[in-house]
């Protein structure tokens, strides 16, 4: 009789005897190292089924051997799996598979939730008409915007206008699209479930936005 332990061993390194391991599990390992989100997009289809299946075991593969969590947001057809970098530590994963993700992306994502979610311009979908709304319907916030992006940028210090805001926009959502936060074709862009995700991180913030970037 097999003792528990032994059933959750066996169950855990299932992953590895999975006839689709050989063809899916590299591609995986390095999207998720990569910062990117897998869910239930046609392109991440193969990849999102696998860790699915085999959540439990990936789980501990990621913490045992890099110190890294492997962790899952949504629910259902929103469900997306993510690994956790703390932001003390990137674990043991090599420094060409470490995502760390720019201070100005991360403001452009305070300011892309805040319009979508907060402010409910749902329908939201065009980069330029992104670019149009920070420049116009947020003058009361842009120059609390262009200082903080300014100051975030310590190593290229650079006074902000609009054109090169408009760049870091576009700079920013190609970012969100490379890590499955979004998709992006040309001008057109969707926001992911994924997305949600900044929300979790930096709820704080992205809550207290105004009177943050009034301060910066």
């Amino acid at each position: 009789m097999q003792h528990e332990s032994d059933i959750q061993k066996k169950e855990d390194r299932d992953f590895l005897n999975d006839p689709d391991a050989e063809d899916i599990f590299a591609k995986l390992d390095y999207a998720l190292k990569d910062g990117v989100h897998i869910q239930g997009l046609l392109t991440q289809s193969s990849l999102f089924r696998f860790i699915n299946k085999h959540y439990g075991g990936l789980k501990l593969y990621y913490q045992k051997f890099y110190g890294v969590n492997l962790e899952k947001g949504g629910e259902d057809v929103t469900s997306y799996y993510y690994l956790d970098f703390s932001p003390q530590s990137r674990g043991n994963i090599h420094p060409n598979h470490r995502y760390f993700m720019q201070n100005e992306y991360v403001i452009i994502g305070f300011l892309l939730y805040k319009i979508i979610y907060i402010d409910m311009n749902i329908e939201l979908n065009s980069v330029k008409k992104l670019q149009k709304i920070i420049r116009q319907d947020y003058e009361d916030l842009k120059p609390g915007i262009y200082r903080t992006l300014a100051k975030v940028q310590r190593d290229r210090p650079n006074p902000m206008d609009d054109e090169k805001v408009d760049k870091i926009i576009i700079d920013a959502l190609q970012e969100f699209n490379k890590i499955a936060w979004i998709t992006l074709v040309d001008d057109h862009f969707e926001v992911l479930s994924s997305f949600q995700r900044i929300n979790r991180i930096y709820m704080d913030y992205i809550n207290n936005l105004d009177s943050w970037l009034l301060q910066n």
